[in-house]
C-alpha cells in the first residue's frame, strides 16, 4: 500500500499586525506580510518591468491587481475575531509592496468600523491558510501595534491558538490578540 499524499507549505510568510483606531473605535487592522526569499524572487521577475533596482508604482499596480486582489476569495487570508465573532472581510485597501533584493513586503489595510461594547472587548487578527499551502508566523519581534489606541486603553499580544487545517487537522498557530475597554 502507499501512503497518502499529504501537502506542505510552498510559501513561507512573516507577518505583523497594527490595529488602527480613532477616538473611540477600531478603524482598521493593517498587515505586513514578508515572503520567504525564493517566493519573493519569483514574485519579483514575474511582476516586475526591470531586472533590478526598486519596485516602481507601475511594478506595484501589477503586483496588487495580478498577484494580490485574487486572495480577496480567501478573505485576504485573514481572520478578524472581534468579542468571539467572526467578521467579514469584504475588500482591502492601502495596499503597497517593497522589495530589499532578498524578500518582498506587501503592507495593506483591513477596514473596520468597530465600537467597543461596555467593558472589557477582545480582537483577534491572524493571517492563515487552511489548505497550509501558505505557512503564516507572526513574527517574533514587534509582532502587533497600535496606533491611537490610549482611549480605549488597548493592549495587544501574540497568543497561540489551535486552528484547523484541511490536510493535517489541527495546527497550533500564533495570532495578535488585543483586549480593550469600551465606556459603560
Amino acid at each position: 500500500m502507499t501512503a497518502p499524499a499529504a501537502a506542505h507549505p510552498h510559501v513561507f510568510i512573516d507577518y505583523s499586525a497594527t490595529v488602527l483606531c480613532q477616538r473611540d473605535k477600531v478603524v482598521g487592522v493593517r498587515l505586513a506580510w514578508t515572503f520567504d526569499e525564493m517566493y519573493s524572487a519569483s514574485l519579483y521577475q514575474d511582476y516586475t518591468s526591470h531586472p533590478t533596482g526598486p519596485l516602481t508604482p507601475a511594478d506595484i499596480a501589477k503586483l496588487n491587481k495580478e498577484a494580490f486582489q485574487d486572495a480577496a476569495e480567501e478573505h485576504f487570508f485573514t481572520d478578524i475575531v472581534f468579542n468571539g465573532k467572526a467578521l467579514p472581510i469584504t475588500k482591502a485597501t492601502d495596499f503597497s509592496a517593497s522589495y530589499d533584493g532578498r524578500k518582498m513586503t506587501y503592507r495593506f489595510t483591513i477596514p473596520l468600523d468597530l465600537a467597543p461594547a461596555p467593558g472589557v472587548n477582545t480582537l483577534d487578527v491572524d493571517s492563515f491558510d487552511t489548505e497550509f499551502y501558505i505557512d503564516y508566523e507572526l513574527v517574533k519581534h514587534d509582532a502587533v501595534a497600535v496606533e491611537n489606541g490610549a482611549p480605549l486603553k488597548m493592549v495587544c499580544a501574540a497568543a497561540a491558538i489551535t486552528k484547523d487545517t484541511t490536510t493535517f487537522g489541527p495546527l497550533t498557530t500564533h495570532i495578535a490578540r488585543c483586549r480593550f475597554s469600551g465606556s459603560a
